[in-house]
């Protein structure tokens, strides 16, 4: 933490984290700084930085520069489902928090690895799987759990 905050970097910054990450993290500027972002577009990275940034913050289109940053304590993943694990392994082998999209990963293998470097890494780690506390998600999974929907094979 620096000056208090925490320090989030946000990887990929096109949709999900132009309508969801960057808005919620602007608005709690009193708890962090977005500290670096990273897109494999170039544009794209530095229009974010320069919308939602703190001072001095990092743009870089490599996530291994980001995990190189000692300053950074929490990495945002936004980006394609394909990248979620090599950037959540790099994270927590850098000694940073994690905050993932969903899905999880592309496959149960990366899955795999992703947790066991989440285990060893003794950091947090959450997957954006807030739609399972929306009102007309609990309300499928009761009548799923009531037998309502007959045989759930899928």
């Amino acid at each position: 933490m620096k000056n208090g905050k925490l320090q989030v970097a946000v990887t990929g910054c096109g949709g999900i984290a132009n309508q969801k990450h960057f808005p919620a993290l602007t608005g709690q500027k009193d708890k962090c700084d977005i500290a670096a972002v990273c897109d494999i577009i170039p544009e794209r990275a530095a229009a974010a930085a320069e919308k939602y940034g703190a001072p001095g913050c990092q743009v870089t289109t490599d996530y291994k520069e980001v995990m190189a940053n000692p300053d950074i304590d929490v990495v945002h993943v936004c980006t394609p489902n394909v990248a979620h694990c090599p950037i959540t392994v790099a994270a927590f082998e850098a000694g940073k928090h994690v905050m993932c999209e969903k899905p999880m990963a592309a496959t149960t293998a990366d899955a795999r690895k992703m947790m066991d470097a989440w285990k060893k890494s003794g950091k947090k780690f959450t997957v954006g799987y807030q739609n399972r506390f929306r009102t007309d998600s609990q309300a499928l999974k009761r009548a799923c759990d009531e037998g309502k929907l007959g045989d759930i094979y899928f």
